[in-house]
């Protein structure tokens, strides 16, 4: 899966607000954002003599100001053609009347005060920088965690369960801040990855406002993949943060006999790389060889999410039977996933240079290097 590219250069805001402890507020919460470079501006005046002379993207203001309020400069924009996309706000009930004037101004989005800024940033990015976000789908929070890793992303990753909504902010593949309503850091990615059926979107160039995760995220996802063990079913959401989705991990996994399996794994002709996949996560348990144009760990995430769509499928058509192994054919390279077991919570998932490898002898020996993975 390619991640969606996001322009690097920031959205222009003109933020206009007659408060001063308001519009410093704002522009100094929207400038830390990472997505907006705000231009203040007192009043629909002096908004109007900004833009004689700067260019800007985009336009949000407040509709009570003195001097010139909200609704005149609205009318100025439309007449001058400035075509800007415009959010408004204000303190005030927005009246059926007012709602139906700021339509006929084709405002983007409205906002009433007081603003959470969190909220604020979320929906300005997604009505005034669209390009800047994007929802994903068809890939696991895990893979999806790994991706963001992977591509050296920097942004915001939203995640919603149920009544629930948890942050994780990425700088340059890195994770370095997560919360949600009960926890910070660390503890709040365990959280968040035992949602059940989570929904994502990611918000690029976002920056936290502080950093409360030092640990690397492989580090993270094995510790998050244990708690998961340990905690047993999965539960939903808005239970207890303790309580968490069950992952097929045991605890005691003996990391040593694995490696030495999959090293084991290597000697077959045309190996170039192979990986121990959890099918629930997407997590990589144990990987040999694999390269730059090889990467096992996120090859391994695509795999699982295939994995459960072949199981899906299998479920939809009521075939009672288990699989055994699925090829994909490349020009160059067989890719081969086998299962370690019928539950199907694991495979190895193999690269093989179609030159120099013997699909017969691969399949043979990937069930006898199964057996030797003791789990």
């Amino acid at each position: 899966m390619v991640m969606p590219h996001a322009p690097m250069t920031t959205t222009s805001l003109l933020l206009v607000e007659d408060d001063e402890f308001v519009r410093l507020s704002l522009a100094r919460a929207l400038n830390r954002a990472g997505v907006f470079s705000v231009l203040p501006a007192e009043n629909g005046q002096h908004a109007l003599e900004l833009l004689d002379g700067q260019q800007v993207d985009a336009i949000l203001t407040d509709l009570q100001m003195p001097v010139m309020d909200g609704l005149t400069l609205l009318g100025h924009l439309l007449e001058g053609g400035a075509g800007l996309p415009v959010a408004v706000m204000t303190g005030h009930r927005i009246t059926p009347d007012l709602r139906e004037r700021l339509q006929q101004y084709g405002i983007a989005a409205t906002f009433t005060k007081p603003i959470d800024i969190s909220f604020l940033a979320d929906e300005l990015q997604r009505s005034l920088s669209p390009a800047t976000v994007g929802r994903m789908a068809g890939i696991t929070l895990f893979g999806f965690l790994q991706l963001i890793e992977v591509e050296q992303k920097t942004g915001l990753i939203v995640v919603r369960a149920a009544s629930e909504e948890g942050r994780i902010y990425f700088d340059h593949g890195r994770p370095v801040h997560a919360e949600t309503r009960r926890a910070h850091g660390p503890e709040a990615v365990y959280e968040i990855v035992g949602w059940t059926d989570p929904k994502l979107e990611i918000f690029y160039k976002r920056t936290p406002r502080e950093r409360t995760i030092r640990e690397s995220l492989q580090h993270i996802l094995m510790e998050a993949a244990q708690l998961l063990d340990e905690s047993g079913p999965a539960a939903p959401a808005n239970q207890h943060a303790g309580t968490r989705q069950e992952a097929a991990m045991p605890v005691e996994t003996r990391k040593s006999e694995v490696q030495a399996a999959l090293a084991e794994a290597m000697t077959m002709d045309g190996a170039l790389g192979i990986a121990l996949i959890d099918a629930a996560s997407g997590l990589s348990l144990g990987s040999v060889g694999g390269s730059a144009m090889v990467n096992l760990e996120l090859a391994g995430a695509a795999a699982a999410d295939l994995v459960r769509t072949k199981l899906r499928v299998m479920t939809t058509l009521g075939l009672k039977d288990t699989m055994e192994d699925v090829m994909i054919t490349f020009g160059k390279q067989y890719h081969l996933i086998r299962f370690l077991g019928p539950e199907q919570n694991l495979f190895l998932y193999v690269v093989l240079d179609r030159e120099r490898s013997n699909l017969g002898m691969a399949r043979h020996k990937l069930a006898a290097i199964g057996r030797l993975i003791a789990l």
